[in-house]
């Protein structure tokens, strides 16, 4: 894969985590796993329509996997490399949280 191939998909995966409720979700299969679409939505309190759609984004993007059980479907983190992506995201963030959450150019773009 040439550079240029990995800056997309780089920015593919930073694009798959930059929504609250992906993070919510894998931040609950962190805690609990595999979980069904519907323990998830209990666990977030979210619709599961929404839930669906997120789940098949981390799906795609290589975040999570699923499992047939019956007539429900288990997820999982395909990975827990991600955990350690996160952590570190958390990590930094809590020195320059102010910075982050006054940045108008995130905070604008989040609104189209």
């Amino acid at each position: 894969m040439i550079y240029g191939d990995m800056l997309t998909a780089r920015a593919h995966l930073f694009r798959a985590l930059g929504d609250r409720v992906r993070l919510e979700i894998l931040e609950h299969l962190r805690e609990r796993s595999p979980l069904t679409v519907s323990e998830i939505c209990e666990r977030t309190g979210r619709e599961q329509n929404l839930i669906s759609h997120h789940l098949s984004c981390l799906r795609n993007c290589g975040l999570v996997s699923s499992e047939k059980n019956g007539k429900n479907v288990l997820y999982s983190l395909r990975s827990r490399k991600i955990l350690r992506i996160t952590d570190l995201a958390d990590e930094h963030v809590r020195e320059i949280l102010e910075d982050v959450l006054s940045c108008n150019v995130v905070r604008d773009e989040g609104k189209g």
